[in-house]
């Protein structure tokens, strides 16, 4: 089924609430920007979802305006490449496009406080030292410091960076990206980079993260 049936079923007081709310969990699996998980436990943010109607209803509204973003972006990329081709014969987008469709992001107003919610969920999660790499990794080990730090930085002051710190989050990226596929049998710290990645990349596209100069 559709987005807009189980958003339907979500708003349909007639129906029992354990129906309404498996209906807005058939609705993130549909629109999960940052993953069905992560999605959940942002929502989860406005209530109760186990127990209250209305926090349903809020969920839904959070979810719908950043669907209908989400929409609008990609709808005005498409537009902006089409114009591109033809004005300026660049049939490649730029590589800032290209990151900026990459990573984990919530499209709408909400963009700012589901990064924040989720890189400190994440963060929470990363406590613990780095696991075993292999025999003569080197740049590991200071890399996971100097991102760890700056994640740090950005939960302390609320989901802000400065440029300087934006800038060397940015530059840090091909290195996680390398130790996040490091093959097996360094399963575990595939995981922790990939999780250090995916908080920089939420950091990076975070859509008012950038502290504003004093």
């Amino acid at each position: 089924m559709s987005f807009s049936v189980y958003a339907r079923r979500v708003r349909d007081h007639t129906l029992p609430h354990a129906h309404r709310r498996s209906a807005l969990r058939s609705a993130v699996v549909l629109f999960k920007p940052f993953g069905f998980r992560a999605t959940w436990s942002y929502l989860g943010t406005v209530g109760d979802l186990d127990r209250d109607g209305d926090a349903l209803l809020r969920a839904l509204k959070k979810l719908e305006s950043s669907r209908d973003a989400g929409i609008a972006e990609r709808a005005a990329f498409a537009e902006r490449r089409r114009e591109e081709k033809r004005i300026l014969h660049r049939q490649r987008p730029s590589a800032a496009d290209t990151e900026f469709f990459r990573g984990p992001r919530w499209p709408g107003p909400d963009g700012h406080r589901a990064a924040v919610h989720e890189v400190a969920r994440l963060w929470r999660a990363h406590a613990g030292p780095v696991p075993e790499l292999p025999a003569g990794a080197t740049g590991a080990a200071g890399l996971d410091l100097v991102v760890c730090g700056h994640v740090l930085s950005y939960l302390m002051a609320g989901g802000r960076l400065d440029r300087h710190r934006l800038d060397a989050v940015a530059e840090c990226l091909p290195g996680l990206r390398r130790w996040a596929s490091l093959p097996s049998p360094h399963d575990a710290a595939c995981t922790y980079f990939r999780r250090l990645l995916r908080m920089a990349e939420l950091i990076l596209n975070d859509p008012d993260g950038a502290a504003r100069p004093q």
